[in-house]
């Protein structure tokens, strides 16, 4: 007899605990029906409404749809892990692809990045390999500068620049 009374009384308290949640029932309806046809009775779904502590059902929510059942599904958080993986390595190697001279993305100037008189000041420091712990690509070479600045002055005489 203790146990029954235990249990109604947790019921009770869960529903009065629930009841705090919810507004008060309208009085009036927004839409009646003739009792006849059969019972249909319309009540104020509050679960997006602001004014109440909490009022979002499981699932009501995007993000509550997605991570509702998370803590027992644990066979698919190594996928979840994964494709947060992917993404990070995803956005890094976009970066690190548009910081490359090859990508022309500002067209505000009149010549391409690969063009030698715009790439002469900093060719050196554009990346050319993801790993260079050395820096071996990052060297100046003489040379090539000297190479490149002949074949710009005869392109110009030429009248091809």
């Amino acid at each position: 007899m203790l146990i029954i009374i235990r249990v109604s009384d947790l019921f009770r308290q869960a529903y009065l605990r629930h009841d705090d949640v919810r507004p008060p029932q309208s009085g009036k309806q927004s839409f009646t029906v003739d009792p006849a046809e059969g019972f249909l009775k319309y009540d104020r779904d509050i679960s997006r409404d602001k004014r109440y502590s909490n009022p979002q059902k499981p699932g009501d929510t995007p993000m509550r749809f997605l991570v509702r059942k998370l803590h027992h599904a644990y066979e698919v958080y190594p996928i979840l892990f994964l494709g947060g993986v992917w993404f990070v390595l995803f956005c890094y190697v976009s970066y690190y692809s548009f910081t490359k001279a090859e990508i022309w993305i500002d067209r505000s100037k009149s010549v391409a990045p690969l063009d030698w008189e715009r790439i002469r000041s900093d060719y050196w420091k554009k990346p050319t390999l993801l790993f260079d712990k050395e820096g071996v690509t990052h060297t100046r070479l003489e040379i090539m500068e000297k190479l490149q600045d002949e074949m710009l002055a005869a392109a110009k005489a030429r009248g091809t620049r």
